[in-house]
């Protein structure tokens, strides 16, 4: 009995397995007749490509040049003066086009008639102004503004050349290296006293996109350290305190700027000399200061402007002559005066009466008068009696109030450790 049933179930299971192998050979036939039939249908069908649509504009791009406007580009684009006029008049309401400036981008995109559409205008490197044609024929502006992160940055170089190619071979953006000579120029005469060696320190602000510095912001602490000075300068800025200071809160603006131009060199000093016109022994009453003519000068402290014209000054047997020649004199707070003399020319809008702000331009370095070459004669006087520019006493600008002192020490420890960081990091680079 155990016997047939053993059988039975050997006869059912040789049964399923064929009808199992049945049902494969089925799907593997019906699998290869749809690949046949996919094989088939792409080799009939046409292949179809889609195309981008045509572009429908011809696109002008470039930058303003000296003397060219947006309106005169559009025109010389054959923008018509209706269409130049309201473009310029919409745009003006968002950014004021007389701040335009050369190598601002803009970009046209003109439609198969001839006919401007779109206006892409790019004042600078984070702004983006769009000035788009509307269905009445009229346009409207877009406004785009990138999202720009902050950074804080630390440069450390040691001078081997000037301060300026030092700076930037060492790849600081030249308008930083101007703010950092800016904040020593009450102290230090960057012209003379750097001497190989000095070390420069630099913390400062940049804002990125996409890891690329667009902008710069401020220089929040800098620190020059040599053979003739020792200077760290902090910034702050609170309710009118914009500025920099010393670690105890002294500003290092002074009364009076260090020197009136950027020169060559000093061709005389204060005291008596031997004139190298008249060969007499006479006061020389200020400093020379040598420059290539037409070198910018500038007022050394605010004030007002009392004279400006052809001035005597040099004694003579006969009286004074016009040895200064072209000349500018202001007068300052405290009794204080300041000559500026044997200028070429005069800065625009320059008059008597004008106040003046320190740093603002007033004429420009000439041979006028008695002179040999040209040069900058200055003269400081105190109660009308000349003295040694180079030995005055120099009046600092008002501290941080004590109210916000505490703020302040908070941003010098901040600016500190960061330099600590820095200088480990150089004297590493330099000991290994």
């Amino acid at each position: 009995m155990e016997k047939h049933i053993l059988q039975v179930l050997s006869q059912q299971q040789t049964q399923l397995s064929k009808e199992f192998y049945r049902i494969s050979m089925i799907k593997n036939l019906l699998l290869l007749l749809f690949v046949a039939f996919l094989i088939t249908f792409c080799t009939n069908s046409e292949t179809v490509v889609e195309l981008e649509p045509p572009d429908p504009y011809t696109h002008v791009k470039g930058k303003l040049k000296t003397g060219k406007s947006l309106y005169s580009i559009l025109l010389d684009n054959n923008i018509s003066y209706q269409d130049a006029y309201k473009i310029t008049k919409t745009l003006n309401e968002y950014f004021d086009l007389r701040y335009s400036h050369p190598n601002d981008s803009f970009h046209l995109k003109i439609d198969t008639l001839g006919v401007v559409q779109i206006i892409e205008y790019y004042p600078n490197t984070i702004e983006k102004y769009i000035v788009a044609r509307d269905t009445s024929d009229n346009f409207e502006v877009f406004q785009e503004k990138l999202v720009l992160q902050r950074e804080v940055k630390l440069l450390t170089k040691t001078l081997k050349s000037s301060l300026y190619a030092t700076l930037v071979e060492g790849g600081l953006d030249p308008q930083l290296v101007m703010k950092f000579s800016d904040i020593f120029q009450w102290d230090i005469d960057f012209f003379i006293d750097p001497r190989e060696g000095d070390t420069c320190s630099i913390i400062y602000e940049a804002f990125t996109h996409n890891d690329e510095i667009l902008k710069y912001g401020n220089i929040l602490a800098a620190s020059y350290k040599g053979k003739l000075y020792d200077l760290t300068a902090y910034f702050f800025d609170e309710h009118n305190t914009e500025g920099y200071y010393s670690k105890n809160g002294e500003s290092f603006q002074k009364a009076f700027l260090r020197s009136p131009l950027n020169y060559s060199y000093i061709s005389s000093y204060f005291g008596m000399r031997l004139h190298p016109i008249t060969k007499q022994v006479w006061l020389h009453s200020g400093v020379d200061y040598a420059a290539p003519l037409g070198t910018p000068v500038v007022v050394s402290a605010s004030g007002t402007v009392i004279h400006k014209g052809w001035k005597g000054g040099h004694p003579t047997p006969k009286g004074y002559t016009g040895g200064y020649g072209y000349t500018v004199v202001v007068r300052h707070s405290n009794g204080y005066k300041t000559l500026y003399g044997h200028l070429n020319s005069y800065a625009r809008n320059l008059y008597v009466g004008k106040k003046v702000e320190q740093g603002e331009v007033i004429g420009y370095v000439g041979s006028t008068g008695w002179s040999t070459g040209p040069h900058l004669h200055y003269t400081i006087y105190q109660h009308d009696k000349p003295i040694d520019p180079l030995k005055l006493n120099n009046v600092s600008g008002p501290p941080i109030p004590s109210h916000y002192m505490d703020k302040f020490t908070k941003h010098v420890e901040y600016c500190d450790e960061l330099f600590k960081k820095s200088t480990k990091s150089f004297l590493q680079s330099i000991f290994g």
